[in-house]
């Protein structure tokens, strides 16, 4: 019998997970942790034909002795907490869910781009302690006529342009990639450089993979080029966004604003609630300046999570682990290849 590990699992993964699963033609047994995947925790996978990943699981070259497992299901678009390199030596097959409700993503990426342009976030926090009164540190601006820069055109950049443009803003685009019908189509330019970016934005939305290119690709020669009083969101990868480089921007002022739905070191400090934990402290000094500002708003990997998207992960997830089970009965050497296996 198939034994199947799902880690990082919560109730509401749980809920779209488990029929799925009892509908897999194999018969297999299944664990649902709650656990992450490190090199701590290894020894839960050791007997595991197949494990099944989350963003904040780590699968590390040295972990690969203690592990049998034959396919890796990851639950993400991303796969950058896999070693890839490792997995192809050993023939470890591995799938990801290359999207899941983009719009999710894309509608919470402009949500908070609003936030911050009419700081909604000091207001909430005053109106909690009962000050209703307006100042000067409200004052917003309109989105209208304003130019936003979008680094990334795939499924969910192309979805955060078109709803930008429906503010009627002027929505310039960077990517490798370019496809001029789409843009012509929505009234978007695209641009031939980042610094042009840089320097015509008002608001830069952030939807590139994370690349050795794109590491770091908002640091402090990029701020420098930025207009002053920038707003900068981040719903992409982390490691898009050099946050020393960050902090200095915020304090000099020449950052208006950054809303950050990841964050490159948020395996030390996501996915927990540091709040109601005795005696915890958040171990990471950054961070915690980063919650300190009233103009920058931080939320835990959440753009994505919606009820739609969660049942097109769990379908996903269960269809790339039914096409690996039936290619690996037709081919036991295991020389298939898996329809949504990492682009890279």
């Amino acid at each position: 019998m198939v034994k199947i590990v799902f880690f990082d699992v919560k109730p509401y993964d749980k809920k779209f997970l488990e029929p799925l699963v009892a509908e897999l033609k194999e018969p297999v047994e299944v664990s649902y942790l709650d656990s992450k995947l490190n090199k701590d925790t290894v020894e839960l996978a050791k007997d595991a034909d197949i494990i099944s990943l989350f963003v904040h699981d780590k699968v590390e070259k040295e972990m690969f002795d203690k592990l049998k497992c034959t396919m890796i299901a990851c639950r993400s678009a991303g796969f950058d907490y896999v070693d890839l390199t490792e997995c192809a030596a050993r023939k470890i097959k591995v799938a990801t869910v290359p999207s899941y409700s983009p719009s999710s993503i894309a509608e919470f990426a402009v949500g908070l781009s609003i936030n911050l342009a009419r700081n909604l976030r000091m207001a909430f926090e005053r109106s909690k302690n009962a000050d209703l009164s307006l100042t000067s540190k409200l004052l917003g601006f309109e989105m209208k006529g304003k130019t936003v820069g979008v680094f990334g055109t795939g499924r969910i950049g192309k979805l955060v342009c078109e709803i930008f443009r429906g503010f009627k803003m002027n929505v310039i685009a960077f990517d490798v990639y370019e496809d001029k019908e789409w843009a012509a189509q929505n009234q978007v330019e695209y641009v031939k450089t980042k610094d042009e970016v840089y320097a015509r934005s008002d608001i830069i939305s952030l939807h590139a993979p994370l690349t050795k290119e794109n590491m770091h690709m908002i640091d402090s020669k990029a701020i420098e080029k930025m207009k002053n009083g920038v707003l900068i969101v981040n719903t992409g990868r982390g490691g898009l966004i050099d946050t020393k480089a960050l902090i200095d921007g915020i304090k000099s002022r020449k950052i208006g604003g950054a809303a950050l739905d990841v964050y490159e070191k948020e395996n030390l400090s996501f996915d927990h609630d540091w709040f109601s934990v005795e005696e915890g402290i958040m171990p990471d000094e950054d961070l915690s300046v980063l919650l300190g500002f009233p103009n920058v708003l931080v939320t835990a990997h959440q753009a994505y999570f919606t009820q739609e998207a969660l049942k097109e992960i769990a379908n996903v997830t269960i269809s790339n682990i039914a096409e690996y089970l039936q290619k690996a009965k037709e081919q036991p050497d295991r020389g298939f290849s898996l329809k949504n296996a990492p682009r890279v």
